[in-house]
Formats: structure tokens, sequence, C-alpha cells
């Protein structure tokens, strides 16, 4: 089993030749979400569904991140995709919830709890040895409300997305890799309830507003389901 690589973030800056110019393009500010300012405290990462390309950059940076293999299997984050009738996509990635709504943790069947919220970098985290021994049936995985918690790569624990903090600086790789800015790294600003739901929820929700349509409707010709000609 590949093992989980720690790594040091480091900032990259931009440099220039000791009295080179910048042309007005070179100069120009460009920013993105991974560009906005991180939360200091409590912090989630905000999916927008209705961004997701299905291009699954994020489980690719999540599984080189964290045990230096690029497999959509040992990642945290995961892309589900469905036919509404046309392709569309949704992101499952754990929500770390305020403390009254974790029902991973509820659901585990150790005292404390091996799946538990890491106050001091402020991530859920997982308990991987005690995780191993506990002998339960990845009960966590069940009692969360979206099915976040995965199994890790040995089979034996479980993992959850940690925002992927190393020595307590917090810099989601999923965030920054994406392509189509579908994913926020922010602080709680809307009920996290709609990012709790499981994906299939979300499509059917993404369904209803996109795809207007009855089902017994979708093939049929225009002139067929409103008349005329």
């Amino acid at each position: 089993m590949p093992e989980e690589v720690k790594r040091v973030p480091r900032m990259v800056e931009e440099t220039a030749a000791p009295g080179a110019k910048k042309t007005a393009a070179e100069t120009d500010w460009r920013m993105g979400p991974e560009d906005l300012p991180k939360p200091k405290g409590v912090g989630y990462i905000h999916t927008r569904w209705d961004r997701c390309t299905g291009c699954g950059a994020c489980e690719m940076a999540c599984s080189q991140g964290h045990f230096g293999v690029m497999n959509p299997e040992y990642s945290r984050i995961r892309i589900y995709r469905y036919f509404l009738p046309l392709p569309k996509s949704v992101q499952n990635v754990c929500a770390h919830c305020p403390k009254d709504e974790r029902e991973c943790g509820k659901a585990c069947p150790l005292d404390p709890p091996a799946i538990h919220y890491d106050d001091r970098n402020f991530h859920m985290t997982v308990d991987a040895d005690r995780c191993a021994t506990s002998g339960c049936h990845k009960e966590c995985v069940t009692g969360c409300p979206a099915e976040v918690p995965r199994p890790a790569p040995d089979g034996k624990s479980v993992m959850v997305c940690n925002l992927c903090e190393r020595d307590g600086i917090r810099q989601p790789r999923c965030v920054d890799i994406c392509p189509g800015y579908a994913l926020e790294f922010q602080s709680p600003r809307f009920p996290q309830h709609l990012d709790r739901n499981h994906p299939d929820e979300k499509a059917k929700a993404l369904a209803r507003r996109l795809y207007p349509l009855k089902e017994d409707q979708i093939q049929l010709q225009p002139e067929e389901i409103w008349g005329g000609k």
C-alpha cells in the first residue's frame, strides 16, 4: 500500500531579472478562488454542483498529495457522474459539520470516536490505529448522510478530508487545481445541510432545475409536447 506522503508547503514567488520591466499584461493581477483569503478558523470546501464538469482533477490531486499516486480510489473527494438526461457530475467531500451535526462521530462505536474533529487545526480526522482495531463495519460511512468517509487503501480504517493540513497550514489541493472553480475553501456562510446531502439527492435537485421536463417527455419533439408544427 502506498504510504501517505508528508510534504512541507512552500510559497513560490515570481521573480524578475534585476532591472527588467514587466509589460502591462504581466503586471495585471489575476485572481481565482485559490487566491482568496483562507479562513483563519473554521472552514470547509464549498462545492459548486452547477460548475463541476466531472474532469476528476480534484481526485487526482488529492490522491497524489496524500499517497503519491494518481488513483481516484485513494482520493478523499469523490466525483459522482449522472445522466439527467444530459451528463452531469456532482462532488462529494466532507463538510466538516458543526459539533452537534457530526453524524459520522455519533455512529462510531468507540468512545471517544475514532473519527473526530481536530479543534486545533479545524478539520475532521481519523485515528487510523483505533479505527482499524474497532471491529466495526464502517458505521461512520453509513451514518454520514452523504456517505463521505471512504475506506483507506489498506481496507482496515477509513479516511476523510483533512483540508490537506500540514503543520497547521490548510491548503486544499482540490480547490487549487479545479479548472472550473467548482470548489471553494471558505468559512461557513450558508446552511451546510445542502453540502451534507448525498450526491444522489443533489443530482435530483439539479435535474429538477436544469431539466424540468418529465421523463416521458424527454425524447419527444417540441411540437409533440407543446403542440403546433
